[in-house]
């Protein structure tokens, strides 16, 4: 299969614009070829010179049978067909010939038995018909409507071209117009996909496609009110949890037994931390929550994070970095994405297998952050969903192996908060690396 034969099966594929385009034009090819296949299918040679087509043409091959004389003139019956559109075959009387090569001999035509010795038959050639006068010395057949392609004229034939390119494009383009919903669908199934449950496809017809479209707008509709359900009960929870959790953190101080109480401060400061990143999240989605954006040298804040944490674990290095990148960060929150992907790092990268690296690089629109763990990686079946808030790949949710699965959605949130992204790139069993874009404005 070549390239070119490829790309068109891909884009045939991928258009229902074209797949219908082809369906409609298929469907009217067929259609005519077979109406007129049918009508001349049924043409009756036994009783064709009794119906009125079938005496016309009698009347006019008997005229142009005397134009021609006997015994017939080559001379004559080009000039016949050239003028009339009528070709003519001679066969007898010691002479063979006929104004066009390609016709059949005549007995090869199917002629019906009921006048075979008749002075005139009726028979038919590529769905024409032919008229055949028999007398003692020859047959001459007049095949009716037979043109030779090499009397089309040029203009002619470019003209026909012209309107045929003519009605496919108005065709084509008349289709896209009517299926344009399937395009705003497609728009519209994209922005829930990442999260914009605001965008409305436009409603501009009532046939199927609107009220398909209707229906998409009550559904994105449905599930916005639903997330925001969802998060106001979690931001309500955390802040009714927020008083009980002081109050703990005041009757911990006096217990005496140290191991009991260093126990219950560590599950105290996980709540403490879950409560956190549940109000962060909201303030971000928040009117009263928007960044505060200052001048920031990122590097100098990536280098910060670094000795924070350089002798955790299996320790932090930074194996590349300009020397200073000024964005408009908020810089609080920007501590908080590198500690969040540097804790998680940290947790399943191994000592042994050497330190967590950073990498900074600068691109034409964006500020590229990788960090790379060396843990056992993430399932390919999972990647998609770990940046959802309380997912965790280990459904056990054991204190060994991870928190209360809010860290990576935070990330998420302040990054597209940023007007950047993070990304995941990784296998499933050589480690993981997080990449945060950062927007050079």
């Amino acid at each position: 299969m070549t390239k070119s034969w490829r790309q068109f099966h891909g884009f045939f594929g991928r258009s229902i614009f074209l797949k219908l385009f082809v369906v409609y034009l298929l469907t009217a090819v067929v259609l005519l070829g077979g109406l007129r296949a049918f009508k001349f299918w049924t043409l009756d040679e036994r009783n064709f010179f009794q119906t009125p087509w079938g005496r016309i043409l009698a009347h006019q091959a008997n005229y142009l049978l005397g134009e021609i004389g006997s015994p017939p003139d080559p001379e004559k019956a080009k000039r016949i067909a050239e003028e009339w559109g009528v070709q003519i075959r001679v066969e007898g009387a010691g002479a063979s010939w006929s104004t066009d090569s390609r016709l059949p001999s005549i007995p090869s035509l199917r002629i019906h038995g009921s006048h075979a010795q008749s002075p005139f038959q009726a028979s038919r050639f590529r769905f024409h018909p032919v008229i055949i006068a028999n007398d003692d010395a020859q047959r001459v057949a007049l095949f009716f409507s037979h043109r030779p392609s090499r009397n089309v004229d040029a203009w002619m034939l470019t003209l026909l071209i012209g309107m045929i390119a003519a009605v496919l494009t108005g065709s084509y383009w008349g289709v896209r117009w009517f299926l344009r919903p399937v395009g705003w669908l497609n728009v519209g199934a994209k922005e829930i996909a990442k999260g914009n449950f605001d965008h409305q496809v436009p409603v501009r017809s009532p046939d199927e496609f609107g009220r398909l479209a209707a229906s998409f707008n009550d559904m994105a509709q449905q599930v916005r009110e639903m997330i925001r359900a969802r998060d106001r009960l979690l931001v309500d929870v955390s802040h009714e949890l927020r008083s009980p959790l002081t109050r703990m953190k005041v009757a911990i101080e006096f217990i005496q037994d140290p191991s009991s109480k260093e126990k219950l401060q560590q599950e105290l400061r996980e709540l403490e931390t879950m409560v956190a990143e549940l109000l962060e999240s909201e303030r971000l989605t928040s009117q009263g929550g928007q960044l505060d954006l200052v001048a920031t040298d990122l590097v100098s804040i990536v280098k910060e994070v670094v000795g924070a944490y350089a002798l955790q674990g299996a320790g932090v290095r930074l194996v590349a970095s300009p020397g200073r990148v000024v964005l408009s960060l908020d810089r609080q929150r920007a501590h908080i994405v590198f500690r969040n992907l540097l804790e998680n790092a940290i947790k399943y990268s191994p000592r042994e297998k050497g330190p967590i690296e950073i990498r900074i690089t600068v691109e034409t629109d964006f500020v590229c952050i990788a960090i790379r763990d060396h843990g056992p990686g993430i399932p390919l079946d999972e990647q998609s969903r770990i940046f959802e808030p309380f997912y965790r790949v280990d459904p056990s949710r054991t204190r060994e192996t991870g928190g209360y699965g809010l860290g990576l959605n935070l990330v998420k949130k302040i990054m597209e908060a940023h007007g950047g992204e993070v990304v995941l790139s990784c296998s499933s069993d050589i480690g993981s690396t997080f990449i945060l874009k950062f927007p050079i404005r």
